[in-house]
């Protein structure tokens, strides 16, 4: 990286470090009296960090883009002290919002990135003076530059087709606390922004580094709490009464593969995406079991050797005896899935991890991206057993589809043991 770009990021990241630093010592200072109540009910921390890290490329266009760069980021979140039980089980997460900068090596073709996205850490460890922590956070990010197939000095950019993208970090992390107030943070970590490919090119930009930090309790912390704490169950006393759910649920996506297939610049191609989940509980937040899908891509019309006509779909198919041409329903293009699936759940909020296989091909799918494809589902209870979702379909890495639906729940109890289903019951516990 040149000595520009790394002026360009250390400059205001200094002066973001020594301003936080500076407010941070100005409340350390504060009387007694005059703290802030609701940062004190909240548990409030704020926190700054300085990134250093490189690109991860997966795809050989984007070599050009090698780099070693810097970012910046801060925080704001509540360390979770046991307003609800899902807290204290979880080792009182860490949860807020945080806000991320970089130039991303100074290219031009790139631009800088400016990122917000809400996050949970979980502990996992229960030290109070110094803990490993898993960072968890999704939100969205914009890129000042993108590919443009006509503008000769970004056409080279394959790795972002839209300014609007998701931004994913995942990042381990280790906390150490100086005073009872003020904590020492460093983490490693992956940093991911993409627009799951709503526009492509979308290759995305991967980025992995390491950040140090300082955090703050704008209050004299709280101390945790347990309240609703389970009774403990023994093998001899428990039931192991659970339930089994079915999950069904639509999603709707949009995919603008105008950059890359040609045509209308404007239109999008919807994705319908029908699911079902069969799961079966076996903690109080972890299930565990297999899906079934059926999606219809409607971007796969725009596949090479693809032609809308009035009767349908015209498919050109290299055949042994030669090429042949079929004319079918945008239906028959549907694709079947089997995968497997782990959802874990922390109040209303649930994430699903899938994977799985595509069960249906014939001539007439694409077969470019794989049998093999990786799902995760944000879903949010909306009310009692509906919830909406966001999906994200991958193979290995590259996104597929970004979708958005709408589920309901089927519950119904069963019992591991029915032997003792009659004699010991375990009241609360459903």
């Amino acid at each position: 990286m040149s000595t520009f770009a790394v002026y360009s990021v250390m400059k205001p990241t200094k002066a973001l470090v020594i301003g936080i630093l500076a407010f941070l010592m100005s409340l350390g200072t504060t009387a007694k009296g005059q703290e802030f109540l609701w940062a004190k009910h909240n548990n409030i921390m704020v926190e700054a960090r300085v990134h250093y890290g490189f690109f991860y490329h997966h795809h050989f266009e984007m070599e050009k883009f090698n780099a070693h760069y810097g970012a910046i980021e801060a925080s704001v979140y509540t360390r979770t002290f046991g307003k609800k039980a899902w807290e204290a089980d979880f080792k009182y997460p860490y949860i807020g919002l945080t806000f991320y900068h970089s130039n991303l090596g100074g290219f031009k073709e790139l631009g800088r990135v400016y990122a917000l996205y809400p996050f949970i850490s979980y502990p996992l460890n229960n030290s109070q003076r110094s803990q490993i922590t898993f960072k968890l956070g999704i939100g969205l990010g914009y890129l000042t530059n993108h590919f443009e197939p006509y503008d000769s000095d970004n056409y080279y950019n394959f790795s972002i087709g839209s300014h609007l993208n998701a931004a994913v970090n995942l990042s381990f992390e280790y906390r150490q606390r100086i005073t009872d107030r003020l904590m020492s943070v460093a983490s490693i970590g992956l940093t991911h922004f993409s627009n799951g490919s709503t526009k492509l090119p979308n290759y995305g930009l991967n980025t992995f580094s390491g950040a140090w930090g300082l955090a703050y309790h704008l209050a004299r912390p709280r101390g945790n709490e347990n309240p609703g704490t389970r009774p403990e169950y023994y093998p001899f006393e428990f039931d192991r009464k659970k339930w089994l759910s079915l999950d069904l649920d639509y999603g709707i996506g949009f995919k603008n593969v105008s950059q890359t297939l040609g045509g209308d610049s404007t239109h999008f191609y919807l994705v319908h995406d029908l699911t079902a989940i069969f799961l079966g509980q076996f903690t109080h937040y972890s299930r565990a079991g297999f899906g079934l899908s059926l999606v219809l891509d409607l971007s796969d019309q725009k596949l090479p050797g693809h032609r809308r006509v009035d009767e349908g779909i015209e498919i050109e198919v290299h055949e042994e005896q030669g090429t042949k041409t079929y004319i079918i329903k945008p239906y028959q293009m549907a694709k079947l899935n089997l995968s497997l699936c782990y959802s874990l759940t922390m109040s209303r909020l649930s994430y699903y991890f899938e994977f799985g296989w595509h069960l249906k091909y014939n001539k007439f799918t694409d077969l470019s991206k794989g049998n093999i494809f990786q799902k995760v589902t944000a879903r949010y209870q909306v009310y009692d057993n509906i919830y909406a979702h966001v999906s994200l379909m991958t193979h290995f890495g590259r996104a597929d589809y970004l979708c958005f639906g709408i589920g309901y729940r089927f519950n119904q109890k069963y019992y591991l043991n029915h032997e003792k289903k009659t004699r010991h019951t375990a009241p609360g516990l459903h």
